[in-house]
């Protein structure tokens, strides 16, 4: 799973340098991937790693983490501060369907699963904070680049 997205993200993400792992979880698997692949990555998670990054990176990639937000605008301003000029945004979360019933979906069964997510609100997100979507596989994972 993590390597696939490595390889999107080297063919998405030419030339970047300096990653986070934004909410990395107290087995960061995928920092510890990509520092294998020789990128310089930081971790961040509010509750395993809390001290919050003092510099910006060519890309930031959450991981099964957007659907733990409580305040999305909150976080997606946290996360923009982080972003260089021209940087990417990474993000893996399962997209709602909206041709599935909601009530059906797995996804939702988990109680600490609180804001969801689809290409539509992926969207309007990309509007909202100066993005323009660069990849999606419109299932589980899309990358954004800042507008220049």
């Amino acid at each position: 799973m993590f390597r696939e997205k490595i390889s999107l993200i080297r063919h998405y993400c030419p030339g970047i340098t300096s990653l986070l792992d934004y909410g990395c979880g107290n087995e960061p698997v995928l920092a510890e991937l990509l520092t294998r692949e020789d990128y310089d990555c930081d971790r961040y998670d509010l509750y395993f790693h809390p001290e919050f990054p003092e510099g910006s990176y060519d890309l930031v990639i959450s991981t099964e983490v957007f659907e733990h937000f409580r305040d999305v605008r909150y976080e997606m301003n946290k996360i923009s501060s982080l972003i260089n000029q021209g940087g990417f945004l990474a993000v893996m979360t399962s997209f709602h369907d909206p041709i599935d019933r909601f009530e059906d979906w797995w996804y939702h069964s988990d109680p600490t699963h609180i804001c969801f997510f689809s290409q539509r609100t992926f969207e309007w997100i990309s509007r909202q904070f100066g993005f323009e979507v660069i990849y999606t596989n419109r299932k589980n994972f899309i990358i954004f680049r800042t507008s220049s």
